[in-house]
């Protein structure tokens, strides 16, 4: 294949053009830059599927974490990526790229003397064919007393800069902020003491920020002055300021994301809160005389880290803040006349998204033809090739309820495709909640070949004691069934063989008091696990290939969902083979908590996680694939297309 060469856009005032260049299925906005030529900046603000009409240039991207909620200390701010491709980049019309656009992390459910630690920011992403960014949220700020105690489960376990520590009430507890959970992270601020009234209590650290440490919480006073009000001298109690977020200029002007929260403040009567980081981070909670200043939230848009809550100074109480949404920005411009991505340059076929690759072992050159999204696979010469077709996976079930089934996977070898134009439907995952995926087909122009692999099932669901048992949906593999439904088997695919497995069931003689979790969606590779009383299955596993030159897994089925009666926390099921959605869980207060199912992974065909207590959604299912691999010198007869 030949090597482009790189074209790059001219720094002259840019033409306004009279439509977009981009279709998105979320919230977005796109704007001519400021001083590149024809080139347009697109920010995307919720999740959703991203396309364009002809390829299109990849000038750079932005992907930013949501923000920590506030604890005690503040929250950490959100990861940044700022990406610029060293070769040129293109989004390509085959194909379909995926945003995550991380929420902030919740703020402490408890504004009293035991505010717990804020929530971890979600992370976000943008992921294609071929491209795959993304950035962490920020870490949660420390609860006050309590160094690694959450009130929730861990979700998501990783994050990205640490939050702010918080003062506690003996000299035993050690006050130093959460360390970075990722390389090129920040970690929050510590308290610098820990005394329990007056003079010296002070307050908590501020969340670490994306381009620097938090500042830890500081302590200055005179002899006559037991409160250490901020005096003419400058001296005062204060909580530690929010790290500091970096810079930008994808957008044509300089702007700071990514900054930590503000610490909050603990007993006394003058007590500063600290500063919210630039970039976004909130400030902390602070008090002078009788009159409280709030905390406030992360920056939406910039992934700031939420501000610390006050905790028993003057006799009250303040809540923290929670983060702020992340962001995902794309640069993009028209491709220049005969500038295209090389992969449309296979002598064999065209269509989807090309790539190529060598086997070290066989010493075979491959190429591979990927699509995620619906359109066209033209044949010039025909070939024996690799097909491997996943449906779209099915969503989780709403409640207390069983994951979604994977999409049905159909993989041949040895296939032979004829010259002549192949329709290709990429079947989408089930929106939430309860819905099966779509098929996937590869359909020749006369008619004589269509391949299709069915959609997953969605998974059953259950509304509360009493109410109504929903079983999970036959698909490709089926989803799992709720509190006393039975197991559903897959669906026969069109020539009556099975393209998956079955969804499992709950187990339990009294399901009113015993409340079992949600079973597991089917998999390609497995049924989805039962559930028991207090026990939620897993997603069946997926089946792994390598035949798009690294190994990965497709259609693994989504984890079982969890609540109970009592409110303590439950556990979650675990979507199947790292693919499949995990389910969501009951904590132990209701107060700011998502208890939604998580999506299955795009481009897999992996069934969506079952929701958690009550009204709560699965999650939606992740699109299907269809791959076609051949070699880049097949045998074969030349065959004209007519």
């Amino acid at each position: 294949m030949k090597r482009l060469l790189r074209i790059l856009p001219l720094l002259v005032p840019a033409l306004a053009l009279a439509e977009n260049l981009v279709s998105y299925t979320g919230t977005f906005a796109e704007t001519d830059h400021p001083s590149i030529a024809g080139a347009h900046v697109v920010t995307l603000t919720t999740d959703g599927t991203l396309s364009v009409s002809e390829d299109m240039r990849l000038l750079r991207v932005l992907v930013v974490g949501g923000g920590g909620g506030g604890g005690f200390g503040g929250g950490g701010g959100g990861q940044v990526v700022d990406w610029t491709p060293e070769e040129p980049a293109f989004l390509k019309s085959d194909d379909r790229y995926t945003a995550v656009v991380g929420y902030g992390g919740f703020r402490s459910y408890n504004t009293g003397s035991w505010q717990n630690r804020g929530h971890n920011g979600y992370p976000s992403s943008f992921s294609g064919t071929a491209l795959s960014l993304s950035a962490l949220g920020g870490g949660g700020g420390l609860a006050y007393n309590n160094a690694d105690g959450r009130w929730d489960v861990e979700e998501p376990a990783a994050y990205g800069n640490g939050g702010g520590g918080a003062a506690g009430r003996d000299s035993s507890f050690s006050p130093a902020g959460s360390p970075p959970g990722s390389d090129a992270c920040f970690r929050g601020g510590a308290a610098t003491n820990t005394g329990d009234a007056g003079t010296g209590c002070g307050g908590a650290g501020g969340g670490g920020g994306a381009g620097g440490d938090g500042q830890d919480s500081q302590v200055f006073h005179t002899a006559d002055q037991n409160d250490a009000w901020q005096d003419e001298s400058g001296n005062y109690e204060h909580a530690g300021d929010g790290g500091p977020g970096v810079a930008s200029d994808i957008t044509g002007v300089a702007v700071f994301y990514g900054g930590g929260g503000g610490g909050g403040i603990r007993r006394s009567i003058y007590k500063h809160g600290g500063a919210g980081g630039l970039g976004g981070g909130g400030r902390g909670a602070g008090l002078f005389g009788d009159a409280f200043t709030a905390s406030t939230p992360g920056t939406d848009g910039l992934g700031g880290g939420g501000g610390g809550g006050g905790q028993k100074a003057y006799n009250s109480n303040q809540s923290s803040s929670q983060g702020g949404r992340g962001v995902v920005i794309l640069l993009v411009a028209p491709a220049t006349a005969g500038e295209e991505p090389a992969d449309r340059e296979s002598a064999w076929a065209v269509g989807g998204t090309a790539s190529s690759w060598r086997d070290p072992e066989t010493k075979k050159n491959w190429i591979v033809h990927e699509f995620r999204g619906s359109g066209e696979l033209v044949v010039k010469r025909g070939f024996d090739a690799e097909l491997l077709l996943v449906g779209g996976g099915g969503s989780g079930g709403v409640g207390s309820a069983g994951g979604g089934g994977a999409g049905g996977l159909v993989h041949t070898n040895g296939f032979h495709l004829a010259g002549g134009t192949y329709t290709v439907t990429v079947g989408a995952g089930g929106a939430p909640s309860r819905q099966n995926g779509g098929n996937t087909t590869l359909v020749s122009s006369d008619g004589r070949i269509s391949l299709v692999a069915l959609g997953g099932g969605g998974g059953g669901g259950y509304f509360g004691k009493n109410s109504a048992r929903y079983p999970g949906l036959a698909g490709g593999s089926s989803g799992g069934s709720a509190w006393g439904a039975a197991a559903v088997d897959p669906a026969p695919g069109p020539d009556g063989g099975l393209q998956g497995h079955a969804g499992g069931s709950a187990v339990s003689s009294n399901p009113d008091s015993d409340y079992p979790g949600g079973p597991g969606g089917g998999g390609a590779g497995g049924p989805g696990q039962d559930s028991a009383k207090n026990a939620v299955g897993n997603g069946g596993p997926g089946l792994s290939f390598g035949i798009t030159g690294e190994t990965r897994w497709y259609a693994g089925g989504g984890g079982g969902g969890y609540s109970t009666s009592t409110g303590t926390t439950g556990t979650k099921g675990l979507g199947g083979s790292g693919v499949g959605g995990d389910g969501e869980c009951r904590a132990t207060k209701e107060d700011f908590r998502r208890w939604n199912g998580h999506p299955g992974l795009d481009g897999t065909g992996s069934g969506g996680g079952g929701g958690g207590q009550g009204q709560s959604k699965g999650g939606r299912g992740g699109c299907g694939v269809l791959i076609v691999r051949y070699l880049a010198d097949p045998p074969g007869t030349m065959i004209l297309i007519k």
